[in-house]
């Protein structure tokens, strides 16, 4: 999803240049079909394209995926953030890392800044925050905290995709009133990546919505926002929810490190979803 958008948004700025397990046709990106895994095709390709910056999208995002096979996860999550880490130092090659929301317990009252203290509870945080161990050994990279939401050329929906679709076609919903996020539609994401990449940006920010909003309130907004009168949403709690991997409660962040330094005004989660169906109606 990000892959997409970062090729579909920034096309006219930058040559772009993917690699994917999967044979994927991407507007305005050139993508090469192989392995991420297969370090000798990932430094071939690398070294034969010699880009100037590498943002780096893949990752096992399944939670409890992650959970129940910790080998995919870890090869995915780990192995191959270290075989580009180390690449690209190399390579002189800046990496910009997207990590998650996920790094922390969830048990501050307020939003999650950089400085605070790490702790993920289930496994798919756990291999993030060592991605982001080894990202940040090298001082030209960049970290970005994120949440993200949109549109995805793959055959699995988004989080606001799949609450906009299952509406749709008139299904009840329950949705989290107990879970609260930072979400960022897709698309600003990556003017965000832009605007760092000309700013030559590094280090650890979070990339999120501005505020948070519980999954719930998302859903209804959500609702309201696209005049749907099919379906419902109910307010259930996560505690009723049989997850394989635990999921913290607040996982909020706060923006205003990022919004700083590049001297942008990032959405909060309602206006970002205004932006989302303006873009669903514009490609429909």
């Amino acid at each position: 999803m990000l892959g997409n958008q970062i090729a579909k948004e920034l096309h006219d700025k930058y040559e772009i240049r993917g690699g994917d397990l999967a044979d994927c046709d991407i507007d305005g990106c050139q993508v090469e079909c192989y392995d991420l895994l297969d370090f000798s095709m990932l430094k071939k390709h690398l070294k034969a394209f010699q880009p100037d910056v590498v943002v780096h999208t893949a990752a096992a995002v399944n939670v409890d995926q992650c959970e129940t096979d910790r080998i995919y996860a870890y090869n995915l999550n780990v192995g191959l953030t270290k075989n580009l880490a180390e690449i690209c130092d190399e390579e002189d090659i800046k990496l910009i890392y997207i990590s998650t929301d996920a790094v922390f317990d969830g048990e501050k009252a307020g939003l999650y800044n950089e400085t605070d203290i790490v702790n993920p509870i289930n496994y798919y945080g756990e291999t993030k925050l060592i991605g982001e161990q080894l990202v940040e050994k090298y001082k030209q990279n960049l970290i970005l905290r994120t949440n993200i939401y949109g549109t995805n050329i793959q055959k699995k929906n988004s989080f606001g995709e799949w609450i906009l679709q299952s509406l749709e076609q008139n299904q009840e919903l329950g949705m989290f009133f107990d879970i609260q996020f930072s979400p960022i539609l897709v698309n600003e994401l990556a003017w965000i990546i832009y605007a760092c990449i000309e700013k030559n940006v590094t280090g650890l920010f979070h990339a999120c919505g501005t505020g948070s909003i519980s999954k719930y309130e998302f859903g209804m907004e959500l609702k309201k926002i696209f005049q749907l009168k099919s379906g419902s949403i109910k307010k259930i709690s996560s505690d009723t929810f049989d997850f394989k991997a635990p999921r913290a409660k607040n996982m909020g962040m706060d923006n205003s490190k990022i919004k700083s330094v590049l001297d942008i005004k990032i959405s909060t989660p309602v206006e970002s979803i205004y932006k989302f169906k303006s873009l669903l109606c514009e490609g429909r």
